[in-house]
């Protein structure tokens, strides 16, 4: 008698194909590690996948070179450290029986140079309570077309590293504080895409000098002498904090009150020496104005000088 056998299940499947390839364009500067790592994914086909990830220097998906060890459907390139284009591609294989090998499309990586950042300037001394020169930057180059983000940073030694953030100083520009006396240095970092595309620098510290308030130490003294008679010690003033240059003007008044005097023209120095050519009872004082550090100008107080006329008989 005829005999029929069992029935043998033959199954055809599409070949694969690629459902997801990696990301097609992505920027760095030197230095950054792509925040989105490369991925591919596939349909279709029968059996075990093996993945392949290939480098190439165009942008080609045949004739890279094996990248040892990336055998991922995932994979992250190293470190850049150098600028230029770098392309990656991704093979599946499939252990099914003639099943044929799909290759992704290509993902280009740009690296660029680290954006540049103009320094602030140098140093400045100015008084407490004072408006300071904004400390400023500028940033270029980079990632073409990315924006930049800034945070200024405040530091007690003389270092672009290891600085406190200050909250909410994110421009370009930066007024300093001055409530306070004392020696402060600050630095920006300037990054762009926050600084997870590796792109970031860093610009030279400011230091800016909070000094007191000028005030007086030495103010001009009472004198009483006759008519004609020479003055042995001068009306002197002298000063301590402070920062410029200091400018002196003496001036005299019939009461006793520092703002209504009038100026005594030539009288610059910080001594100086009344007339006693006439009886009279005059009042002196002196203004020291400080410039180049936006210290408020102070005034001494009064010196009552008081000449007498020569005694008769």
């Amino acid at each position: 008698p005829q005999i029929v056998s069992n029935t043998a299940e033959v199954i055809v499947y599409p070949d694969p194909t690629i459902n997801l390839n990696p990301t097609v364009s992505q920027m760095i500067c030197i230095g950054g590690t792509i925040s989105t790592p490369l991925q591919v994914g596939y349909t279709n086909g029968i059996g075990i996948p093996t993945y392949q990830w290939y480098s190439n220097t165009t942008n080609s998906n045949i004739g890279g070179n094996i990248i040892p060890g990336a055998n991922s459907n995932l994979y992250t390139p190293p470190t850049f450290t150098s600028t230029g284009n770098n392309y990656y591609y991704c093979e599946v294989s499939l252990s099914g029986n003639g099943c044929d090998n799909v290759t992704s499309a290509v993902a280009e990586i740009q690296v660029f140079n680290d954006p540049t950042v103009t320094d602030p300037i140098t140093t400045q001394q100015i008084c407490e309570n004072t408006i300071p020169t904004d400390l400023q930057v500028s940033a270029s180059g980079g990632m073409p077309g990315a924006t930049f983000t800034y945070q200024w940073y405040s530091n007690t030694a003389n270092s672009n590293s290891g600085g406190t953030q200050i909250l909410g100083a994110t421009n370009s520009t930066y007024t300093p504080s001055t409530v306070a006396s004392g020696t402060t240095y600050y630095y920006c970092v300037v990054q762009q895409n926050n600084g997870n595309s590796g792109c970031e620098t860093v610009s030279n510290t400011a230091e800016v000098i909070v000094n007191p308030g000028p005030s007086f130490n030495t103010q001009p003294q009472d004198i009483q002498v006759c008519e004609g008679a020479t003055i042995s010690a001068p009306l002197t003033v002298s000063y301590i904090n402070g920062v410029g240059t200091p400018s002196y003007q003496w001036y005299a008044n019939t009461v006793d009150n520092n703002t209504t005097g009038t100026q005594i023209i030539g009288e610059i120095n910080p001594t100086y020496t009344p007339p006693t050519t006439s009886p009279a009872t005059t009042y002196y004082y002196c203004t020291i104005t400080l410039t180049g550090g936006g210290c408020p100008q102070i005034v001494s107080n009064t010196a009552e000088v008081i000449v007498y006329p020569d005694p008769t008989i």
